[in-house]
């Protein structure tokens, strides 16, 4: 069943049903089966580091340890930083319902790869913040599935179509290279003693 998250933009507050849009959906799958000689489906396992003992699929899992080895209960986990002070956790987005109010430029959204996808079903969508997402606006905002140390910037904005998406993305550290920087690298590698003058890189047009 799908999830219920709730926006509030002005004095109106609107609830979607979020369906997530990846790969399979689209394009749809492909399972790979093995068989042995006598056609029988093999099983996945996994061999462990003595070499004899067989794990069989599931038979595995992760957990948590302290320093001196002991088990430790995940609720029992508490982040922190690179200073070792205590990070404070975040909600998760549908335990509370969330502003619709900073608007970002196309410029800005692109700045974000996106990696999660989902398409929202509306009952009931305000006028003013229907004009405004058929217009071409994009709406920003701090999303979190589970909860956890942070949030993940997230966009609503509608289609050609008037339907309705959610994308979840990070921050791109991407810096653009230009002309100057490149003629700057450049002059550096001669420095370095990078010599291109030889033979190694020539073209023989007599091959053509």
């Amino acid at each position: 069943m799908a999830r219920k998250l709730e926006f509030i933009f002005g004095n109106e507050t609107f609830t979607v049903e979020i369906n997530k849009i990846d790969r399979t959906k689209i394009y749809g799958r492909v399972a790979t089966e093995v068989f042995d000689a006598r056609d029988e489906k093999c099983d996945l396992a996994t061999l462990a580091r003595d070499g004899r003992t067989i794990i069989p699929f599931g038979g595995t899992a992760s957990g948590y340890v302290n320093t001196e080895g002991l088990w430790i209960d995940r609720n029992d986990l508490v982040p922190i930083n690179r200073d070792g002070d205590t990070i404070e956790e975040v909600p998760s987005s549908f335990s509370a319902p969330t502003q619709i109010i900073e608007e970002v430029t196309i410029e800005e959204f692109l700045d974000h790869p996106i990696r999660l996808s989902y398409h929202l079903d509306v009952e009931a969508l305000s006028d003013s913040l229907s004009k405004k997402l058929k217009d071409g606006t994009i709406f920003k905002f701090p999303f979190s599935y589970r909860g956890g140390i942070y949030y993940d910037p997230a966009f609503l904005m509608a289609d050609l179509e008037g339907e309705l998406w959610m994308l979840i993305g990070h921050t791109s550290d991407i810096e653009f290279v230009g002309y100057e920087q490149a003629a700057i690298c450049a002059a550096r590698a001669q420095e370095l003693g990078d010599d291109d003058s030889g033979d190694r890189d020539s073209f023989d047009f007599d091959m053509l």
